[in-house]
């Protein structure tokens, strides 16, 4: 196994101008990140479990309980598609709350969901009824374990534990309408919230993974995303309550806890309200939460954006003569419905934007389960071909072929995750 410490230090030599050897997947993130650029635009695995399960077809309610499984289909379909890095984590806002108790709605071929009808948090009283959360209980267990796997399989900085947020974890108890409403009208309430999900849900969990020896975990926090929060709530309420967790984690347990994930990312639909300043309030807000230093696309349908804004917002956020790294997402929905010659456009566009002074990645902001295999090859291949460096002049002369690769059953066979992954198809049962 590679040394992600040495692959670290290549590619921060790299990025600063002495340039040897070839670059792993690690190494080139690592370039653009913290130098001038790499030999080519990362392409950052992405969210990708739905996706990753429906490829390696395997049973939703195999793969959403065995850790083992859900880890090795992450690294094998990540390494299929070529992708710089993996990113491993299953139904990541579930776990707390169904371990607390909360009715859930299981699928043969979906992960598990919160069945909204029928909620945890029905009332204020109720918070002194549900009490702590025992981390041996549902399927924190297996959470612990995905962390524990992650660092062994796919060791580097970006390996570790997952968790929901604060606020999407009170959005999963309770449902989002009464829970901004509590945000916006009854502050002692949504306090108390906060205090609950913290102390109470959260805590215990991060103990476990610390005492699995998981020294990192990412919280994410969807139900933080603009418009469902404004940037001023997520300063006011998801920021502080990042900042409380971080400081506790970094104490008491000595880990890093990064709570706020995909806090503020703009995920305004309406094309007719897009807002460069809302953006930048929101670029500014996400900063405060993200565990990487970057400018942020996440979720949001990036493919309409103006990316002239985005880069403007790197360079003057910049230290030291140097635009913050960006992270330009591609849409989930755009991936899956587009064709794969207006994935390559797009592509071109924002390389030529974005990437001619480096510090460029590229990431999907979540892969859906449908998407075909051909659109997400046809990305990472547009990307390492049209963000060479130096990039090209003139993108729409460079030729992007139409990727080749094998079915993924085909490759599969040589693959060390064979054996699980064809003998989980013949057990439909958890």
């Amino acid at each position: 196994m590679a040394n992600p410490n040495l692959e670290m230090l290549h590619g921060m030599l790299y990025g600063k101008g002495i340039r040897f050897g070839r670059l792993s997947g690690l190494a080139r993130i690592i370039a653009a990140m913290t130098g001038d650029h790499a030999d080519v635009v990362p392409f950052q695995g992405p969210q990708i479990h739905d996706h990753a399960m429906t490829v390696a077809k395997v049973p939703a309610r195999k793969y959403y309980w065995d850790a083992d499984l859900l880890v090795d289909v992450h690294l094998a379909v990540c390494r299929w598609y070529g992708f710089d890095s993996a990113t491993i984590v299953a139904d990541a806002y579930n776990l707390e709350v169904e371990a607390l108790g909360a009715k859930m709605i299981y699928s043969d071929y979906a992960m598990p969901t919160v069945d909204v009808s029928d909620p945890l948090i029905k009332s204020p009283s109720d918070l002194d009824k549900i009490g702590s959360l025992d981390p041996s209980k549902g399927r924190i267990p297996y959470g612990i374990k995905i962390g524990q796997l992650f660092l062994q399989k796919s060791p580097g900085p970006f390996a570790g534990g997952f968790f929901c947020s604060p606020w999407s974890l009170i959005c999963q108890a309770m449902g989002y309408p009464k829970a901004v409403r509590a945000l916006k009208r009854d502050k002692a309430f949504a306090q108390a919230l906060f205090d609950w999900a913290e102390n109470q849900a959260i805590w215990p969990y991060m103990q476990a993974l610390r005492k699995a020896e998981v020294k990192n975990a990412n919280g994410a926090d969807a139900w933080a995303a603009f418009p469902e929060l404004t940037p001023e709530l997520v300063e006011e309420w998801i920021v502080p309550s990042a900042d409380r967790l971080r400081e506790r984690g970094k104490k008491e347990l000595g880990m890093t806890v990064s709570a706020g994930t995909a806090a503020a990312d703009y995920c305004e639909e309406d094309i007719a309200k897009f807002d460069k300043e809302v953006m930048f309030k929101c670029w500014t807000a996400a900063a405060k939460t993200f565990p990487l230093k970057v400018a942020f696309s996440g979720m949001g349908r990036t493919q309409e954006w103006n990316m002239h804004w985005l880069q403007e917002y790197a360079v003057k956020a910049g230290t030291g003569g140097k635009k913050l790294p960006v992270m330009a997402s591609l849409n989930g929905r755009f991936m899956r419905d587009s064709e794969p010659e207006q994935i390559i456009a797009k592509i071109a566009e924002w390389i030529d934007i974005l990437g001619r002074d480096g510090r460029m990645l590229v990431f999907i902001g979540n892969v859906p389960a449908d998407t075909p295999s051909l659109n997400v090859h046809t990305a990472v291949n547009a990307v390492r071909t049209l963000g060479k460096y130096p990039i090209a002049k003139d993108l729409s002369k460079i030729k992007v072929d139409s990727p080749q690769f094998k079915p993924f059953d085909e490759w599969l066979k040589d693959q060390p995750e064979a054996d699980i992954i064809f003998k989980s198809r013949q057990s439909k049962a958890n």
